[in-house]
């Protein structure tokens, strides 16, 4: 039978963190716990995970004092991982902090071991840039994907079951024309699509499906059986970046983060989605890359539901955000972008 030991620090420990003390502090706390759960004189193998925007000072900072705290108490830590015990340590974040788990595994027995942590809030650190939003479309259809064609004067808007295409009209995107569109296999309940741009038309991607499009002289669309990999920007230098925010984990080996150009200093930006304080709401945020790390850039933007999708977009600058209104139901497509904060 598994067997789970769970120990948690509160009252007087929440009291202390409350004060946002250094992750040296932080690996020395951890310790103390993992050390109540072992036998004496333990040797373990040990697998660290990261999954926040922690400085790689700060992460190693935390993971020295860790293995340093564990060594006076007789535990050794090795990276082999035949042993009979395996100690693996993984530090989350939320709006809360930071939450490091460290679980014990010994044959059929698991032990874990919780602490909660506050991290030191910036003295009044002012947000390097501002993400500016240009709302696009509303409808009660799922919106996939949208993409300007013909020098931005024409929207094509991917729905589960159609393409659409609008017209500026009076400051307006007016409905000129659709085509319905036939997939090689039934959507999943949680569809996703793109929409690119390509010689004479467009192309569309969605998963075991793969269709081509023009505007003209006809609007339409053929599809075929397909798992083409779906676009990625050229320009996106961050293969491999992942981070965690709230419940959503982020990786651009599976869906491409979208990136965009700093306009306040070198290198490149990313938009990441995360939860907001209830199920209902959703915020966005910019991050620059620093070290390998996502460090947050921008003040949060806040949003009435969740996102459903989040693509870079064919303008340089911008990418392509869609949600669900959790007051009206609908669908709202925008294009997000950043700039320099005043």
């Amino acid at each position: 039978m598994l067997r789970v030991g769970l120990a948690l620090l509160f009252g007087t420990l929440l009291a202390a963190i409350a004060q946002a003390q250094s992750m040296g502090e932080a690996g020395t706390q951890l310790a103390d716990l993992i050390f109540s759960l072992l036998q004496r004189r333990a040797t373990v193998s040990l697998e660290f995970q990261n999954l926040t925007a922690l400085a790689p000072a700060e992460s190693s900072s935390f993971r020295a004092a860790l293995q340093e705290a564990l060594r006076k108490m007789g535990v050794e830590t090795t990276t082999a991982g035949q042993l009979d015990t395996h100690l693996r340590v993984t530090v989350s974040e939320n709006v809360r902090g930071l939450l490091f788990v460290a679980v014990i595994s010994s044959g059929e027995n698991r032990q874990t071991a919780m602490l909660p942590w506050s991290v030191p809030r910036p003295t009044e650190r002012k947000p390097r840039v501002k993400i500016t939003m240009q709302r696009m479309l509303e409808q009660s259809e799922p919106v996939l994907d949208i993409l300007l064609v013909d020098s931005g004067s024409e929207l094509l808007v991917l729905s589960p079951n159609k393409v659409a295409s609008y017209r500026m009209d009076g400051g307006k995107w007016t409905p000129t024309g659709m085509a319905g569109v036939s997939w090689a296999r039934p959507l999943p309940r949680d569809p996703r699509g793109r929409l690119e741009n390509m010689a004479g038309g467009f192309r569309v991607f969605v998963p075991g499906t793969s269709c081509s499009g023009t505007v003209l002289p006809d609007f339409k669309v053929t599809c075929a059986p397909g798992n083409e990999l779906w676009p990625l920007n050229p320009r996106d230098p961050s293969t491999m970046v992942r981070w965690v925010t709230d419940k959503n984990v982020l990786d651009d080996s599976a869906n491409q983060l979208p990136t965009i150009e700093n306009p306040c200093g070198a290198g490149w930006m990313m938009l990441g989605s995360a939860a907001g304080d209830t199920e209902d709401h959703d915020q966005i945020q910019a991050y620059e890359m620093v070290d390998g790390q996502a460090v947050a850039s921008s003040d949060l933007l806040f949003l009435p539901g969740p996102v459903t999708a989040l693509w870079p977009a064919e303008t340089p600058g911008q990418s392509t955000l869609v949600f669900r209104n959790s007051k009206t139901g609908n669908y709202e497509a925008s294009r997000l972008g950043v700039a320099c904060a005043e």
